[in-house]
């Protein structure tokens, strides 16, 4: 009977471990035309991506999880979770028909109205924000108030991990007030509620993931975009953008300041240790990171000899944090 106890627990220890056991999948979408489908979103449980411009895209899911494919303009398929993923979409007549994609320079000019919004003008929460005045400005602006120069695709989480994306729905994040702004038609904007969206990832042009998450241990008004990860450390960047209007002076002899406004990006990292969950605010400078990966100096110090010609910048960083989590 012992025998028998022993070799049931046994089983269910090795069937928890083997269902938690995460793949990678590797796979593409096309259309049922045969062509490759761009910005295709792929979701699994707790995980998402879309699918880049050869139809292509990567991702890590539980074995026993399904996975739900979903593109404007094609019907929503699901699919098991498989190593090596082929995935057809049938196309959506209806969508097609009634459905016109807005024009790429309405999302280009939607945004160069809020470049243009004076910094100090509050927006209402939740609330339409595509009517308000716009503040215009003859002179060159240098910067961006916005991470990205036009809406890009990607997905928001919520407190309790249920990931949220419709196929129309695009996004950008204002660096100033830590706003993250969704919209689905381009006319109508709303913001993202922090104490509903815990993290969100946003795709560029070149579909490059920007993770960002709400990290309370450095701020309480911020997203903080998450650089590197494993399992000893994070690397935290939080974007402190402000607005410097023009300073330009000038005597007819000398002159000084600029004759531009600008927005100036400040940032700030952090290092968050999992092994005894604490945030430390680190320097780009050999000193300060040394310090902060003191337990780990031997790793550090063969990172180090390897990158000694290397600008110690944020590439750097994250291969740093890359390494030492290895």
């Amino acid at each position: 009977m012992k025998k028998l106890i022993l070799s049931a627990l046994l089983f269910i220890a090795f069937y928890s471990i083997a269902s938690a056991q995460s793949i990678t999948i590797s796979g593409t979408v096309k259309s049922d035309q045969g062509y490759p489908v761009h910005s295709a979103f792929i979701k699994s449980d707790n995980n998402a991506t879309y699918s880049d411009s050869t139809g292509h895209f990567t991702l890590i899911a539980n074995p026993s999880s399904k996975i739900t494919i979903n593109c404007n303009g094609y019907n929503d398929t699901q699919a098991d979770a498989t190593a090596s993923l082929q995935v057809v979409l049938k196309t959506n007549t209806a969508a097609v028909i009634n459905k016109t994609p807005p024009a790429k320079s309405d999302a280009g000019l939607l945004l160069a109205a809020f470049n243009n919004q004076h910094p100090g003008d509050d927006i209402n929460r939740g609330k339409t924000i595509g009517g308000l005045a716009v503040f215009t400005s003859t002179k060159q602006t240098a910067g961006h108030r916005f991470l990205f120069t036009q809406w890009v695709h990607g997905y928001m989480v919520k407190t309790n991990g249920d990931i949220i994306q419709t196929p129309s729905m695009l996004f950008n994040y204002d660096k100033i007030k830590g706003d993250l702004y969704i919209t689905e038609d381009l006319n109508n904007v709303n913001i993202a509620d922090r104490n509903t969206i815990k993290s969100f990832v946003l795709f560029d042009a070149h579909d490059q993931p920007y993770r960002f998450e709400r990290v309370l241990g450095i701020s309480n008004d911020m997203y903080s975009q998450l650089i590197s990860s494993g399992n000893k450390y994070k690397i935290y960047k939080l974007i402190a953008t402000k607005f410097v209007p023009s300073n330009y002076q000038s005597n007819g002899i000398s002159s000084t300041g600029n004759t531009y406004d600008e927005f100036v990006d400040n940032n700030v990292y952090y290092l968050f240790n999992l092994k005894n969950n604490s945030f430390q605010q680190i320097a780009l400078k050999k000193k300060a990171l040394k310090e902060a990966f003191v337990d780990e100096s031997a790793k550090f110090n063969a990172f180090a000899s390897d990158h000694a010609d290397d600008k110690i910048d944020e590439s750097y960083l994250i291969g740093l944090g890359n390494a030492m989590n290895e």
